[in-house]
């Protein structure tokens, strides 16, 4: 299969195409490095599809929004959210129509913290919310066409690690098998969340 790694770049990108190299095509895209996709630019997912396609699947593993206690945040930090990690995946999956071939699979990410919410997390929790929300409608209309499931990540042991926190987190080449149990199974409108929870 011919795969795009949206977000290759960060941790769990990287373990994603290192599970996905071994049997697979596979476009390393991020800001930075590679095939250059900013997904808050549908300018720039147009631009790269038309460019890439025909792809089997595409994965996001991109998409930031920011941490704070509610009392210190605005409505600039929940838009930030919304721009930054809801609507660049939601602008992912609205173009990709073009871009993958019939019965391609698309798969998003959400994370841990829309069930199990941190202090200073209402940004976070609020968007992953949203997107698995928006990919158990979205199966629903693309059924016919592509499939389309997310991951929600817990804390990942190598990001914990890194920032000196006390939870030991999960391992990431363990959550990095949930997008390659996406990419290649044939479930859809499903929320991945592993054995951990």
């Amino acid at each position: 299969m011919r795969v795009l790694v949206i977000g290759a770049g960060g941790t769990i990108g990287r373990a994603v195409v290192g599970l996905l190299n071994t049997d697979h095509e596979v476009l390393q895209a991020s800001r930075s490095a590679g095939i250059s996709i900013d997904i808050e630019d549908a300018g720039s997912i147009r631009r790269a599809f038309a460019r890439l396609s025909p792809l089997d699947a595409i994965v996001v593993t991109a998409g930031s929004a920011p941490f704070g206690r509610l009392d210190e945040l605005g409505e600039a930090d929940f838009y930030a959210a919304i721009r930054g990690k809801l609507m660049g995946q939601v602008n992912v999956a609205l173009l990709s129509k073009e871009a993958l071939r019939e019965q391609g699979s698309l798969t998003l990410t959400s994370g841990i913290l829309s069930r199990s919410p941190w202090p200073g997390s209402a940004p976070v929790a609020m968007v992953n919310g949203a997107l698995e929300s928006f990919v158990r409608a979205a199966a629903i209309d693309r059924k016919a066409l592509h499939r389309i499931n997310i991951v929600s990540p817990p804390l990942i042991a190598e990001t914990a690690r890194k920032r000196g926190m006390s939870e030991p987190g999960v391992p990431v080449m363990e959550v990095a098998r949930l997008y390659v149990e996406a990419v290649t199974g044939n479930q859809t409108g499903q929320v991945l969340t592993g054995s951990w929870e």
